[in-house]
């Protein structure tokens, strides 16, 4: 098989503490013919000038290209990343986080492999979550219940519509993806996977699973921990209003309630929330037994690590 062009595309935004390490893992990549596009979104500070002498003194002959740029106002990871993709000339497009890493050397000729003899245009695989050092090993995603909703092409949109079981971290691109579907959607700020997921999920389009981690993820960010980002939430329901509510004929009558729970708690006034939860009384309890649930989960698996 011929090796074709892989764009890598690192976008950065107000924090470069592990920038190196994220270049780094992409320098060491056994892969031939790989492009590295690091594009900033309007930071307060961004050291163009430090990351390009770093890219010159470090690259190998497999670099065959680069680019560092920078927005001149902040526009939000959606059309940040679309410019990258636009400005990207290779044939899969594989993003990174600034301060996540590929998971060893041969990640990117693992993922070509897997495009070419599968005709995939769309591959996501395994994510392997660490602390901020990168050193103490937390968890792993996707879980063996979720790998499941990958072999059912039939309930897959019903399945992501529960919730994204696909990380957008170790998910890569072909790019007759997005001349066929066009680009990201930007009426999202920063939610720029989970919305493509759905569009493609109820088009049909497969999401190919390859069976390797991809990604060391180092925790933290904007959409984990526990305080809620403004813009995220907003990008949350309206993902709600127009990739999931307007297609109620494809999902299950319980998971449409579940749905139009969430969005009403979302876009109501407070004092709804009582008269609510007594015309959505199934889908709440069923939320208050999943809570429950869910934390006596985590406390068994803090246990097991202590």
């Amino acid at each position: 098989m011929d090796q074709p062009l892989v764009s890598v595309i690192i976008l950065t935004y107000n924090n470069f503490q592990y920038l190196n390490q994220a270049i780094d893992s992409v320098l060491t990549q056994d892969y031939p013919k790989i492009e590295l596009i690091i594009n900033d979104d309007g930071s307060d500070y961004f050291p163009e000038a430090d990351v390009e002498g770093y890219l010159r003194e470090n690259r190998q002959a497999n670099i065959v290209r680069y680019t560092v740029t920078q927005n001149p106002e902040n526009l939000g990871i959606v059309k940040n990343f679309n410019r990258a993709i636009k400005r990207s000339q290779g044939i899969y497009l594989v993003p990174l986080d600034g301060d996540d890493c590929f998971y060893d050397e041969q990640v990117l000729s693992a993922l070509v492999k897997e495009f070419q003899t599968t005709g995939a245009n769309v591959i996501t695989g395994y994510m392997n979550s660490y602390d901020s050092q990168l050193t103490k090993w937390i968890g792993r995603s996707p879980d063996k219940s979720q790998l499941k909703v990958f072999e059912n092409r039939n309930k897959f949109f019903e399945e992501l519509c529960k919730r994204n079981f696909i990380a957008g971290a170790c998910t890569s691109y072909s790019r007759k993806l997005f001349l066929t579907y066009g680009y990201l959607d930007e009426s999202y700020k920063v939610l720029d996977d989970y919305p493509l997921y759905l569009k493609l999920a109820r088009l049909g389009e497969r999401i190919h699973f390859i069976n390797r981690t991809i990604i060391k993820y180092r925790s933290g960010g904007i959409s984990t921990g526990n305080t809620k980002n403004p813009v995220l939430e907003a990008d949350i329901t309206r993902v709600l209003r127009k990739e999931i509510l307007p297609y109620r004929q494809k999902i299950s009558n319980h998971v449409y309630r579940e749905k139009m729970f969430d969005y009403r708690r979302r876009t109501e006034k407070k004092s709804r929330l009582f008269l609510l939860s007594l015309k959505y009384f199934d889908v709440f309890v069923i939320k208050i037994l999943a809570r429950i649930k869910g934390s006596i989960k985590n406390r068994m698996a803090g246990r097991l690590q202590v």
